[in-house]
C-alpha cells in the first residue's frame, strides 16, 4: 500500500472532538459523564429560524445555490456587517461557507504559498496552526501569557512579522481563553498591521457573547487597514446553530472572489436550507441571542466563583465566549496512585478516568499546563462539573 500524504501526517487530531468522542464512549457504555469540552450551546435553534427552515422544505428550496450564497442571505449580511461591526462591504465581497472554520480555510487556501508565514497568538483555538498547515504555510506562535490577561501587545506581534508573514490570525472574543481585546488595543494592533501590510483574518464567531459591559470592536472598521481585513463570522455561536454549518466572511473583492474559487472545487455552496435559516436570523429580532448571553453570564459566575475556592489555580475571569482556562501549573509534577502527574494531558485524563469529568489538556490550545472547560452545557451539567472538577483538584492538592 502507498504511503498517505506528508503533509497530513504532520496534521493534529482535534483534540476537543478527542476527548469529546471519548466522554461519548463513556456515556454509551453507561458511565455517567460531565461533559465540558465542546463549544456547543445546549440551547435550541430560535423558533422562528426553524420556522423558515422548514419553509423552505416545504417549498423546494433544496437545490444548489449561487457559490457565493444566496442573494437574500448575502444582502443580510451586508447589513450586518454595517450595523453592527462598521463594516462597509458590496455583494461581491461576501463568502458563504459550511461554517466559520470552513471560511477560515478557503481564506489560507486563497492568499497563502508554500513557505509563507501566519503569526497566530497563543493560547489560540486548535484548528488555526493546523489549518496554515494545510496550506502550505508554516504558523508562527506569539504567546499571550496569563499575566497579560491571554492578550498580546502591539510589540509582539511586529516582533514576529517579517518578509515571509502572510497574515495575523486575531480572535477576541476568544476561544478558549474569554479575552477580549478593548478598542484601543486593537487600535496599537492595527498600527502594527498597516505598517507591515499583512492580512489580518479576524474571527469574530463570538462577537454576541460579551460580559460585564464589555464590548466587542471589529478590527475591520479602522479605515486605514480595512482592505487588509479578513472578517469571519457565523451563527453558530450567536443563534445556536452549530450543526447547520453555516459561516461567512467579508473582505477585499480580490480576497473573496480568491475565497470562492477554493471554495467552487471543494463544496461549492453552503446548504439551501441552512442558508434561508440564516438570513432570517440574521434579520429577526436578536431576544433570543441575548437571552442566551445572559445565561452564559450567569453560568459563568457560577463556575468563576467555585473555581475562586481552590487553592493554586490561577484563573482569569473571561470577558466573553463561553470558556474558562484555569492554569493548573501548581499541580504539575504531583505523585497520585504511584504516577507522576506530568501536564495538562496527566490532568485531563485523570479528571476523565477517575472523576468521569471530561475537560480539554490546554496543550491543544498553545497553553501548557492550562485546562480548557466549557460552560455552553446545561447549568446542571455544569454543576456536576465543578463537583467533580474541585474533587479531582483536592486529590491532587493531597498527593505529593
Amino acid at each position: 500500500m502507498k504511503t498517505l500524504s506528508h503533509k497530513i501526517q504532520q496534521i493534529e487530531e482535534s483534540q476537543t472532538l478527542a476527548f469529546t468522542q471519548r466522554a461519548r464512549q463513556l456515556q454509551q457504555s453507561g458511565i455517567d459523564v460531565a461533559s465540558l469540552t465542546a463549544g456547543e450551546p445546549d440551547f435550541a435553534t430560535p423558533p422562528h429560524i426553524k420556522m423558515a427552515a422548514i419553509q423552505a422544505i416545504d417549498e423546494d428550496f433544496t437545490h444548489y445555490t449561487e457559490n457565493q450564497g444566496t442573494a437574500g442571505l448575502i444582502a443580510a449580511i451586508v447589513k450586518k456587517f454595517a450595523s453592527d461591526n462598521n463594516l462597509h462591504f458590496e455583494p461581491p465581497q461576501i463568502l458563504v461557507s459550511c461554517g466559520a472554520k470552513h471560511s477560515i480555510y478557503n481564506v489560507m487556501q486563497a492568499i497563502c504559498n508554500k513557505g509563507d508565514e501566519v503569526v497566530i497568538a497563543a493560547p489560540y483555538w486548535v484548528s488555526y496552526p493546523e489549518i496554515v498547515k494545510m496550506a502550505d504555510a508554516k504558523p508562527v506562535i506569539v504567546e499571550a501569557s496569563h499575566d497579560a490577561q491571554f492578550k498580546i501587545t502591539a510589540q509582539q506581534l511586529r516582533r514576529a512579522i517579517n518578509e515571509k508573514t502572510k497574515a495575523f490570525i486575531f480572535n477576541s472574543p476568544s476561544n478558549p481563553t474569554g479575552a477580549v481585546y478593548s478598542q484601543g488595543e486593537i487600535e496599537e494592533l492595527a498600527d502594527v498591521v498597516a505598517e507591515t501590510g499583512i492580512y489580518v483574518i479576524s474571527d469574530e464567531i463570538y462577537e454576541k457573547i460579551v460580559y460585564d459591559g464589555t464590548k466587542h470592536f471589529s478590527i475591520g472598521s479602522i479605515k486605514e487597514i480595512r482592505d487588509q481585513v479578513i472578517t469571519v463570522n457565523g451563527v453558530s455561536k450567536a443563534f445556536a446553530m452549530t450543526g447547520w454549518r453555516l459561516g461567512y466572511l467579508g473582505a477585499a473583492e480580490q480576497v473573496a472572489q480568491a475565497a470562492a474559487k477554493v471554495q467552487s472545487q471543494i463544496t461549492s455552496n453552503a446548504t439551501s436550507i441552512s442558508q434561508r435559516a440564516a438570513e432570517i436570523g440574521l434579520k429577526g429580532p436578536m431576544k433570543d441571542v441575548q437571552e442566551m448571553a445572559g445565561e452564559f453570564k450567569r453560568r459563568r459566575d457560577f463556575a468563576v466563583a467555585e473555581m475562586s475556592s481552590i487553592h493554586g489555580l490561577k484563573l482569569c475571569a473571561p470577558k466573553g465566549a463561553f470558556y474558562l482556562f484555569p492554569c493548573m501549573e501548581h499541580f504539575a509534577g504531583k505523585r497520585l496512585n504511584g504516577k507522576i502527574i506530568k501536564d495538562d494531558f496527566d490532568m485531563a485524563n485523570l479528571l476523565l478516568d477517575e472523576e468521569h469529568l471530561a475537560v480539554v489538556p490546554g496543550s491543544a490550545f498553545g497553553a501548557r499546563n492550562h485546562l480548557r472547560l466549557s460552560y455552553a452545557c446545561s447549568m446542571k451539567d455544569l454543576q456536576k462539573g465543578m463537583e467533580r472538577f474541585k474533587r479531582g483538584c483536592r486529590k491532587l492538592q493531597e498527593a505529593h
